[in-house]
Order: C-alpha cells, then structure tokens, then sequence
C-alpha cells in the first residue's frame, strides 16, 4: 500500500541580498507542520516555472516582509517604503496564477496587501498620510505581544474560527494598508480606526488575509490556530 502522500504548503519569503539566501520565520513553518501539513520556501523563479511551483503545492502562504511597491497599484512612490522588486514581480505573478488554480492562499501582513492588489484593490502607501485621524499602526510593540483590538464581521471565517466572537486582540505593525478592497472580497475585520485589517473571498474554498500575524500566537490564541488548520485542511 502506497505511503499517504503530505499535502505540501509553499511559502513565499524573503530574499536577503547581502547574504543572498532566502528565508522565513521558522513560526510559519511550524504552524504549518501542526496543522498537519509540509512547509516548504519557495525560491523567486522565472515566470516559465510558475506552474511547476504551483503544481508542486497544495496551498501558498503569503508572508510578511517589506513594502509592496507602489507602483503596483498605481500610486506615487512614498519615501517610508522599503521595497523588493524581485520578491514583487515573482509573487505578484505566483499569486496571479493561483487565484486562477482557485488554490487556497493565506496572505499574512503584506502578503493579505498584495493579495488585495492582485485581485484588483489598491493600497494607502502610508496610511497616516490620508487618515490623520487614524491609529499609527506602526506601534513599535514586538509581534510576540497584541498591539490592538480588530472587529470581526459576522458570517465570516475569521469570525467562525474566533468561536463567533467579534473582538480578536492582534498584533499588527504596518504603515501600509488596504484603501479599496478587490472585487469578490469582502471586509472580515477592521481596527477600531476603521482601518481593514483582514480580507476574505467567500467565493471560494479559502482565500483569506489577515493584516496581523497569527504564526505568533498559534500555541497561545485558538482563532491563530483554527486559522492555519482551516487553511491546511481547505489545501488537502
């Protein structure tokens, strides 16, 4: 009898140029393995590759990192921006192609930021520019700690997986933030600013963005952690 195959989740992470290795916070890795899955790191390939990659995996995480570059959603550059024009055009393209698979995807931080640009949504490149009366989201606090609460809308998964709660505490530092939400998305959570702080597509099997980062608290927060094991199980 043949082995169970494990269902494979491709990360998408960073590329350090200096050192010209690419990595990822091991607590993705990790919180993809306990919800029964194999992690691996995907490498910024050349567009004809795409769907090898994507016929490799089962489902694609979205992982923070730095700014998504304007441009990509049509506005001016902003000076605050730290950007990866590399990591841009190979995950722009992967995540094109995988909306178009309907694989299930996770975006955390930027990458719920880029997922909303691919669909067709657009950005603040910094949002207390437009909304000086919001919260500075860049709160300094370590991601180990909840910076603030969000709103849960209901008959959404976030809401299902916070036990139909609608307050989540998060732990959410960014400058940047989703301005118009894509077409087929709806809101699933926003700061007490109003600010979106997570996105899903109820169209489909699980499409799902979050502003903050649920790797951290998968062992402490059950809603961290029925995330990751619905994204998982929606990938099998």
């Amino acid at each position: 009898m043949a082995a169970h195959k494990k269902t494979i989740i491709g990360i998408v992470g960073e590329y350090e140029d200096e050192k010209e290795n690419y990595f990822c916070s091991h607590l993705y890795a990790r919180a993809i393995e306990r919800a029964g899955a194999l992690p691996i790191i995907l490498p910024y390939v050349e567009a004809g590759q795409l769907k090898d990659i994507l016929d490799l995996i089962s489902g694609l995480v979205l992982s923070g990192g730095k700014d998504l570059a304007s441009e990509t959603y049509g506005a001016a550059p902003h000076p605050a921006a730290k950007v990866q024009p590399a990591r841009d055009n190979f995950e722009i393209a992967l995540t094109r192609l995988a909306l178009e698979r309907s694989m299930p995807i996770l975006g955390v931080c930027r990458g719920m930021q880029l997922l909303n640009v691919v669909a067709g949504g657009t950005l603040y490149p910094h949002t207390i520019d437009e909304l000086p009366n919001g919260l500075d989201h860049r709160n300094g606090r370590p991601l180990e700690e909840a910076a603030h609460d969000v709103h849960l809308e209901p008959n959404t998964l976030l809401f299902q997986y916070n036990g139909g709660s609608s307050s989540l505490r998060v732990n959410s530092g960014h400058h940047q933030a989703v301005k118009r939400v894509a077409p087929d998305f709806i809101v699933s959570a926003r700061a007490n600013d109003g600010l979106v702080e997570a996105i899903e597509a109820p169209g489909r099997p699980f499409v799902v963005g979050v502003q903050w980062h649920p790797e951290f608290f998968y062992e402490s927060e059950p809603a961290s952690r029925h995330l990751f094991h619905g994204f998982v199980d929606a990938s099998r």
